[in-house]
């Protein structure tokens, strides 16, 4: 029997913390509603991340620079031109750790690597891929698309974890700021008759 997973994070599934959950995903036929798995604890997270109209469009934003990027700078198509079927489903497929998603969604999950990634990824690949484009005999784009997927696969974990340390470094600078400023904030200046400032801790 398959293990079963979660839709949101990917993880193993046991039948005491599963529940299913019809959720609406867009087809060529519109929207219909699929039944997915989730942990008990994942289905509010996905849920409320599917509210989030500014998650979601952030999301989006992340997704056309990964599309016009390699489009423009991988590819070098002309302004105007749209990606092939495959080079759009290779990359989504990206999203999802997948060679392609199929009918899976692959917004607002937590798992694969974000359309942020997968861009910066692009940007420290494309040396590697113009040296390819250069020298390997393509039979035709697919097999261009592929063989630049494998370059990018073999660089999006190194990628991710710059893009994870710089976060981390981030969020300690911005936690030394907080705590910096708030102890400014308990610091209050009052003056004496003497002229002498007192610094007193609230």
């Amino acid at each position: 029997m398959a293990v079963q997973k979660c839709y949101y994070c990917n993880k193993e599934l046991n039948d005491e913390d599963l529940v299913i959950k019809p959720i609406p995903l867009a087809t060529k036929r519109g929207i219909r509603n699929y039944k997915r798995k989730f942990h008990i604890d994942c289905l509010p997270k996905f849920l409320g991340e599917n509210k989030d109209l500014e998650f979601k469009k952030l999301e989006n934003d992340d997704w056309d620079k990964v599309y016009e990027y390699f489009k423009s700078q991988v590819l070098e198509l002309p302004d105007g031109a749209s990606l092939s079927q495959h080079a759009v489903e290779r990359l989504l497929g990206l999203r999802v750790g997948q060679y392609k998603p199929g009918r899976r969604n692959v917004r607002v999950v937590k798992k694969g690597y974000s359309f942020s990634t997968i861009y910066y990824t692009l940007v420290y690949s494309l040396q590697a891929i113009k040296r390819a484009q250069k020298t390997v005999n393509f039979k035709n784009e697919k097999h261009e698309i592929d063989y630049i997927m494998v370059i990018v696969n073999s660089n999006i974990n190194f990628v991710q974890k710059r893009l994870l340390a710089v976060e981390k470094q981030n969020k300690k600078v911005e936690k030394i700021k907080k705590e910096n400023e708030d102890q400014q904030r308990k610091v209050t200046y009052k003056h004496k008759g003497t002229g002498k400032r007192k610094v007193d801790l609230i």
